[in-house]
């Protein structure tokens, strides 16, 4: 819970990057940005027809500290690599959108001496917007989302887990613990109802979606950290599959600025799960489901962007805390298709 207090701040300082990121980029050297034609389409409006893209990004930071006070002795490296691909079809009334996204990074520092993943997403949605007018009509959407590998809990040195809730022995004298499998948790999300798209520009696009939605959670068999440090051992809890069913609220921004040297997105939905399996009958408030995120990402070169990403995510029914998640990145891509 504490990570999420820090979520406005940090929103907050995307905010003043954004805003004086016109003048830094203005002062550059022309020549060494990339042109508006480089990064996004000359037209706000979008054409006819399919309308694939396919970008591979990869990334990779290295520190290194030898007798600097307060600092490990050794050499920390993360790699990133992060998969994009879009495939849109437009044709009058019919607007359908789908979205693929893979994204990898992993971490070795010398203080843990193993490689541990940091992000780890597999997400795909595909929507399918009527358009009665150009801004409302119908839609319908499916969602999903999973981690690709295993996960695991390490520590520096060994430990002894127990369940928490009937503290039985888990693993003795160990410094990893499997928690999921590959694929798990797996969420499948789908929704049905009304959207309005009140602008629709390359500077900025607002989605607001309204309406019945359901969610499946396949956790079984999964683990997650539920210490309390009342005991010297690591408590563990279990996760389970759930179902839940109802009222869903969405808003979605994004757009490019500066001739499309910035590209930003940010997304906030809400799920009153009137229809659910808890075994503990909470309220359908206790219950409900939150999941917020921004993006912002400064284009540097044609190939090459500062990508800063934010995710903070509530699904009680799983988790009781927030999951938050940041990443900052320096990147470099190639556009497979364009």
């Amino acid at each position: 819970m504490r990570q999420l207090f820090r979520l406005p701040s940090m929103l907050a300082a995307g905010a003043l990057l954004l805003a004086t990121s016109g003048s830094a980029l203005a002062a550059a050297d022309p020549g060494l940005l990339p042109t508006e034609g480089d990064v996004v389409k000359a037209a706000d409006k979008k054409p006819e027809g399919w309308d694939p893209a396919l970008t591979l990004s990869a990334s990779v930071a290295l520190s290194s500290n030898s007798n600097v006070v307060g600092q490990p002795d050794g050499a920390s490296w993360t790699f990133g690599l992060n998969l994009l691909g879009r495939l849109d079809y437009l044709s009058g009334m019919h607007d359908w959108r789908n979205t693929l996204k893979i994204q990898e990074v992993v971490t070795r520092t010398p203080v843990l001496d193993a490689w541990v993943k940091t992000a780890d997403q597999l997400f795909i949605e595909s929507v399918y917007y009527l358009k009665l007018r150009d801004d409302l009509g119908p839609f319908a959407s499916l969602k999903l989302e999973t981690p690709l590998f295993r996960g695991y809990d390490l520590r520096q040195t060994p430990v002894t887990y127990i369940d928490k809730a009937d503290g039985t022995t888990i693993a003795t004298d160990v410094d990893r613990l499997r928690m999921t499998e590959a694929l798990q948790p797996l969420a499948l999300k789908e929704s049905l109802g009304v959207f309005y798209r009140p602008i629709e520009t390359k500077a900025i696009e607002v989605d607001i979606r309204a309406g019945f939605g359901a969610q499946e959670i396949f956790a079984e068999g999964g683990r997650v950290l539920a210490d309390d440090s009342a005991t010297p051992e690591i408590e563990i809890s279990r996760l389970t599959d759930f179902v839940q069913a109802g009222a869903v609220i969405g808003v979605e921004g994004k757009g490019t600025l500066e001739g499309g040297r910035i590209v930003y997105s940010a997304h906030a939905e809400v799920m009153f799960p009137l229809i659910n399996d808890d075994p503990t009958n909470r309220s359908v408030l206790d219950l409900t489901n939150f999941d917020l995120g921004a993006k912002i990402s400064f284009k540097l070169f044609e190939w090459a962007s500062l990508d800063y990403e934010i995710k903070a995510f509530r699904l009680p029914a799983l988790v009781e805390e927030w999951q938050v998640q940041n990443n900052l990145l320096l990147s470099f891509s190639y556009s497979l298709i364009e």
